[in-house]
């Protein structure tokens, strides 16, 4: 933003970069909005079921299991795996606590080590449904910046330096960087881009054209446009699949206590 304004200054167009720069925040305020929205409805409900399951672990579940034990016969496995986990969480409970904490400090101290953050910016780009969602994120930011840049007169050599700040995971500030490199030496930012798979072809395409048409910035405000209402797309199925597949992960765990519990003192009675 500071190269921005400074750009802006010495061209003589402060008031358009400054509106630039507003559209840039409100575009990056709705993207992260809708996406954080999204994830709210789901997190709170496993949340919910994870307490409610402890709970019934650490409290429930060794009461109606003495019965069980009491009576000597043979139990099935999925009662003895609930057993187990329930004396282990009932004895060991403050030591999972610690562990619980310890494990989230030591997370957050580990993303501070490039090579550990390498490692997972790269497995976070592979996960299932979100991998993908993630990939069009980063590439919407980087499109959206640079665009904003080289509207407000940043070069584009600079304007890539400044984006790949911008942009937070690892393998991306890694192409970008490569890419100004390649830049710098007489080469295109797109045949940097063609090379990487975590870009569609069609950005590399794109960009090329606008290259060849000296309309950069206007080709980088369509991909991001055109990523941005894919996002959209994506979240919107998102919220659509959260509900059915968040009743089925109720539905396993309440069949599993059914099978653990119920139907051991089922057949007892039957007996």
């Amino acid at each position: 933003y500071v190269n921005v304004v400074r750009s802006g200054e010495s061209s003589g167009k402060l008031d358009e970069v400054l509106d630039y720069l507003a559209d840039e925040l409100e575009k990056d305020y709705d993207m992260t909005a809708k996406i954080k929205g999204a994830m709210i409805y789901p997190a709170f409900v496993l949340s919910g079921l994870g307490v409610v399951g402890v709970v019934m672990m650490v409290f429930v579940v060794p009461k109606l299991t003495d019965v069980l034990t009491e009576t000597g016969s043979e139990l099935p496995i999925a009662t003895k795996i609930l057993i187990a986990t329930s004396d282990i969480l009932s004895t060991y409970y403050i030591i999972i606590a610690v562990l619980l904490v310890g494990s989230v400090v030591g997370i957050k101290f580990a993303l501070k080590v490039p090579v550990i953050k390498s490692i997972i910016d790269q497995g976070t780009l592979h996960l299932p449904i979100f991998g993908k969602l993630l990939q069009r994120i980063y590439l919407v930011r980087f499109t959206r910046s640079l665009e904003t840049l080289l509207m407000g007169g940043v070069n584009i050599s600079k304007g890539l330096s400044i984006t790949s700040e911008i942009v937070s995971n690892h393998v991306y500030k890694s192409l970008i960087l490569k890419t100004k490199k390649a830049v710098e030496d007489g080469n295109s930012m797109s045949s940097a881009f063609e090379q990487n798979k975590y870009v569609p072809s069609m950005v590399s395409q794109m960009i090329s054209i606008g290259e060849k048409t000296g309309k950069l910035d206007t080709i980088l405000g369509s991909i991001s446009k055109f990523f941005g209402r894919e996002i959209d797309n994506t979240v919107a199925n998102l919220m659509t699949l959260m509900e059915p597949i968040i009743m089925v992960i109720i539905g396993i765990a309440v069949g599993v206590m059914v099978a653990a519990i119920i139907m051991p003192m089922y057949n007892m009675a039957q007996v």
